[in-house]
């Protein structure tokens, strides 16, 4: 059984100290961004340190864009966002950010369970898969999706002054969780992923750390490995194999970025015994050692 060690999960206020160059703006000394925070991409600069290394948040966030483009990433999912698409990440997902494009346009909002709980559309969005994260938006659904950003930017602006803004700031987000909610079901009520595809993604979050084996997993789908190989990669495009090795891969990255833990620390946490063998497992994969990947991101 490995070792359980917990990946902290950055704040806002952490995040922005460690991966944003221009932190000393004044959109982003707002004393409750812990909680909520929303910035147009045209009207104003958050200059990230792309691209972001692999880390977790506290809070949930999404980007919606209306021109211009993003390459993000959530867990193993890689999404390109382009004209009128919107993203939504929850709290405690890996995720990073590789390229912004310099034309941009769009919002970010984040926000904490804090701000926003108990909210029912939220937690059906929470339980969503990764897959269903990525919306493509048509002209009409932007139209009011937009005034409520503008309603929530405009106000969270003046928060300075008038605090009591976090109350109606609140009442359209709420609102804007609710009708995306609906839009993402509309959206995705043809979709259809196997069962098989859908259960092996749950299971290898769970078990990554004690097992990487293809026989294991395929025993707990109650398939032969060879079903479970060819449907995996129908679906995915990759091998079984390759996905579980590169969930490994990512939660080792995290682990290297955001905590003190020593490579052995972080190999047993993941499941070998050997750190060598781990070291030469991470490398194979990034090219790097684990050692010099966390010098490189300069977050040790």
């Amino acid at each position: 059984m490995a070792k359980s060690f917990s990946i902290p999960l950055l704040e806002p206020i952490i995040f922005k100290e460690k991966l944003i160059q221009n932190k000393n703006e004044s959109l982003l000394n707002n004393h409750a961004i812990n909680d909520f925070f929303i910035h147009n991409f045209k009207e104003e600069s958050v200059q990230l340190k792309l691209p972001l290394p692999p880390h977790k948040k506290t809070v949930h966030d999404f980007v919606i864009t209306f021109k211009g483009s993003m390459i993000k990433s959530i867990g193993l999912e890689h999404f390109e966002l382009k004209n009128n698409r919107f993203l939504f990440t929850p709290k405690n997902n890996i995720t990073t950010t590789q390229e912004v494009s310099q034309d941009l346009e769009g919002y970010y909002c984040h926000f904490s369970n804090q701000f926003l709980p108990n909210h029912p559309y939220l937690k059906l969005w929470l339980t969503n898969s990764i897959s269903k994260n990525l919306i493509l938006l048509h002209p009409k659904q932007i139209k009011s999706l937009r005034f409520l950003l503008e309603r929530m930017h405009t106000l969270y602006n003046d928060t300075k002054e008038k605090e009591s803004n976090y109350n109606l700031i609140h009442y359209y987000l709420s609102v804007f969780i609710a009708k995306i909610s609906i839009i993402s079901e509309e959206h995705y009520s043809k979709t259809r992923i196997s069962s098989i595809a859908s259960r092996f993604q749950e299971l290898i979050h769970q078990h990554f750390k004690n097992s990487r084996s293809l026989q294991y997993y395929a025993n707990l789908i109650h398939v032969s490995p060879n079903h479970l190989n060819k449907t995996i990669k129908k679906e995915t495009g990759k091998s079984a194999t390759q996905i579980i090795n590169d969930l490994c891969i990512l939660e080792a990255q995290v682990l290297l970025s955001q905590t003190t833990l020593d490579v052995r620390q972080i190999a047993h946490a993941l499941g070998f015994d050997d750190s060598s063998y781990f070291s030469r497992f991470f490398k194979k994969h990034t090219q790097f050692s684990p050692l010099k990947y966390r010098k490189m991101i300069d977050l040790s």
